[in-house]
């Protein structure tokens, strides 16, 4: 009896998904479609829930790319393997076919899906011979070596150093070492300085391209927090995690603000 794998989908197109489902489903038959997804954050929040042998991403996707959500794989427990769908794209064509990651040319055609279809049970199969541990070590070295080579071939977004923020109908510049942390809320974003809160229009995804990954972290699909201002981590009765911000020096209580599931792998190891 054949081996029973799942897949994930990732396309904000829903005919380009059902367009590769009809044609899995004629070339593999055996392989179940777990999950879809029509943007970045849906497709990151369904792995988490479905842990998915495979993963089908589309590299532009709205909330997030698939580059992005792919760096995010790697510190799963369980890493799907990674099959990318892209319109045709000179830098990162080239870079994938360095390092011998999966990939295939919207539209897609059958012959080039069957040849990645006996690539994959190829290698799902050999995944069944390992340990788990050797598995994902394999896994995120592959995953983290195609990042290497991708991501340079797109131009980098500048990095935010001031925001123009409104209080009681007075426009501030605000130095972005000074926020504590970004909440989104309604039509508009809150900006967080010391306790004294700003308006803003920019979204949080948005802000999320512009800010330093390793200064601010996205802990909920509403809010950013600076890193260096995080007190502790905890989980009440509920399972829920939250993080506390550092004290403020002009009320003298901290912050707290809610992780959602989709980010708590960044406190895995505190």
């Amino acid at each position: 009896m054949s081996q029973v794998y799942t897949a994930l989908i990732a396309d904000d197109e829903p005919l380009l998904r059902r367009h590769l489902i009809h044609l899995l489903d004629e070339l593999w038959p055996e392989l179940t479609i777990i999950a879809q997804a029509s943007d970045g954050e849906d497709a990151w929040e369904k792995v988490l829930e479905t842990e998915p042998d495979i993963a089908f991403l589309d590299i532009r996707m709205p909330a997030l790319d698939g580059i992005s959500l792919c760096k995010r794989f790697t510190g799963l427990d369980k890493i799907p393997h990674v099959v990318f769908t892209t319109a045709y794209d000179q830098h990162a064509v080239e870079a994938f076919e360095n390092q011998a990651i999966d990939y295939l040319l919207k539209p897609i055609e059958e012959e080039r899906l069957n040849k990645t279809i006996l690539r994959l049970k190829t290698q799902l199969a050999e995944k069944q011979n390992n340990e788990p541990e050797a598995n994902n070590t394999t896994e995120q070295q592959k995953l983290l070596a195609l990042l290497e080579k991708v991501l340079p071939a797109t131009a980098p977004t500048a990095q935010l150093k001031w925001i123009r923020a409104s209080k009681n109908n007075v426009i501030h510049m605000i130095d972005i070492a000074e926020v504590d942390y970004f909440l989104a809320e309604d039509k508009y974003t809150t900006v967080s300085c010391d306790e004294e809160k700003y308006l803003i229009k920019t979204t949080i995804t948005s802000l999320v391209e512009q800010l330093d990954s390793d200064v601010f972290w996205r802990v909920h699909r509403n809010c950013i927090v600076r890193v260096s201002q995080i007190a502790k981590v905890e989980r009440d009765f509920s399972g829920y995690l939250f993080v506390y911000l550092k004290q403020s020096a002009k009320t003298g209580q901290p912050v707290r603000l809610n992780v959602s599931r989709s980010y708590q792998h960044l406190f895995k190891q505190m």
